[in-house]
């Protein structure tokens, strides 16, 4: 009962967070209206398409015809977004039927182990999210076989995990933090080792990709839709840490990898959203030495070039041979610009942010198949979301800019506060969710002690010369 009221307090608070403060960057992306009507039209159009589908039953997968992506999860993110259970939650059902048949039909070489999925084909949100709806024993059961039982789960126990550090690995790694995470959610004990491996094995893909030294010499690339991937991992464990009052890094320093990274979490994701669109080049091939940000795109469909002329920036596919520019993969990518933006209250991410929807959501065919429908809609709900806090989090306090300072801001160990009238008598912090998390009281001293915080943006509320003030800071 505590924990919910917690959240539930936590929830309300961060609505009115968002309520009371205008927003600076606009209310919504650009053709936000297409994004939603392209999402209700064809997301019921290929709901439907579900219903007579019948999938691979040899333990293969038609990517392009059928729920990659996850789209079961992706149906009852509709449906929460919407508001409208159906026809969505059906929608869902006849994704979990076709998704079944695949992991069914999955086995280990002995034929012994079913689920053994393989590290680019698991999709755990989806069963864990009907699992907590519907209890379906199926899928109570599934949260655990997701975890547990497909490719790259036995990192305790064989050096294969050596290679998977190998940034080539990203996506298998990414989708094993979300298995991890899902199962922690759904009331499984955390494994602990093994999740620090896990997370320790993308940091390190973050590390690769920032300072293009890679592991592997010959087979490697920076493709942004797989640091779109394992941004969307590394974001999830940060949140679900936080959410749990836990150190994001202090699985680091487990024994079982004693991982000193350069970076914190926050920090590598905004350094390869940085690069990507400031310094990334091509490698090799026929584009070889030009950026892999191109401001202008040109050419039509599947004919995408960067001689410019549709006036749509985008990111090309990856940074050796298929370095054409790839606008229907922009929304796998977006929505980390827009949780940097968050973290940070740099307004040039969601700059960029917005650059990339614009040209996905215009320049995407949601209706060509089930693939590049569920992969515009498998987590830009958040981009929506992160994008609307941190605007929110920009106009906490302009009203007193003139008469309140805060340094230094950023901000490393102690926040000043000057430009009182009167000694602060006590203070509370809070995350952009509204969580609570350091309070105090002090007494003529306008100093606080931010170390314990992680890097992110805060909202620093207490009352001075007798009024409620707020204000934003951000931690390194």
């Amino acid at each position: 009962m505590n924990r919910l009221y917690t959240k539930t307090r936590q929830l309300l608070l961060a609505i009115i967070i968002i309520l009371i403060f205008s927003f600076k960057s606009g209310a919504q992306p650009p053709l936000f209206d297409q994004w939603e009507s392209n999402m209700t039209e064809w997301g019921n159009h290929w709901g439907v398409y579900l219903q007579t589908y019948n999938p691979p039953t040899n333990g293969g997968m038609d990517e392009q015809e059928g729920i990659y992506y996850d789209a079961q999860r992706i149906y009852f993110q509709i449906a929460d977004y919407t508001g409208q259970e159906e026809p969505w939650n059906t929608h869902a059902q006849e994704a979990e039927r076709v998704y079944r048949v695949y992991l069914d039909a999955r086995f280990n070489n002995t034929g012994t182990i079913p689920y053994f999925v393989q590290g680019w084909r698991r999709f755990s949100h989806g069963i864990r999210m009907d699992a907590e709806r519907t209890d379906d024993p199926i899928s109570v059961a599934g949260v655990l076989k997701m975890r547990d039982n497909g490719s790259f789960t036995n990192v305790l126990t064989t050096s294969y995990r050596d290679v998977w550090h190998y940034e080539r690995r990203s996506r298998e790694i990414a989708y094993m933090i979300l298995a991890h995470i899902n199962a922690e959610k759904f009331g499984h004990p955390r494994q602990e080792e093994a999740l620090a491996h896990y997370v320790t094995m993308a940091m390190k893909h973050f590390d690769e990709w920032i300072t293009e030294t890679y592991a592997d010499a010959e087979k490697h690339r920076l493709a942004p839709f797989m640091v779109g991937l394992a941004s969307e991992a590394l974001i999830e464990f940060y949140e679900w840490e936080i959410e749990n009052e836990r150190d994001p890094l202090a699985l680091f320093t487990h024994p079982a990898v004693a991982y000193n990274p350069t970076r914190t979490i926050t920090q590598a994701i905004q350094q390869i959203a940085y690069n990507m669109r400031y310094t990334a080049t091509v490698e090799s091939g026929d584009n070889a030495g030009k950026p892999m940000w191109v401001e202008d795109m040109g050419g039509t469909a599947n004919n995408w070039n960067d001689t410019g002329g549709t006036g749509y920036s985008t990111l090309r596919y990856e940074s050796i041979l298929k370095a054409k520019p790839t606008p229907v993969l922009n929304l796998l990518i977006a929505p980390l610009y827009a949780w940097v933006y968050k973290q940070t209250g740099e307004a040039d991410y969601i700059e960029i942010g917005d650059k990339l929807w614009e040209a996905g959501v215009a320049l995407t065919n949601v209706g060509w198949n089930t693939k590049i429908f569920n992969q515009n809609y498998r987590w830009s709900f958040k981009y929506i979301e992160w994008r609307k806090e941190g605007d929110a989090i920009l106009s906490v306090g302009d009203e007193n800019e003139n008469k309140i300072q805060t340094y230094p801001n950023p901000v490393k160990d102690i926040l000043t506060i000057n430009s009182l009238e009167q000694p602060i008598e006590s203070y509370k912090i809070y995350t952009t969710k509204g969580q609570l998390v350091q309070s105090d009281s002090l007494v003529n001293n306008n100093q606080i002690n931010t170390a314990s915080l992680t890097s992110g943006v805060y909202l620093l509320e207490f009352i001075a010369n007798g009024e409620k003030v707020a204000v934003k800071f951000i931690k390194e």
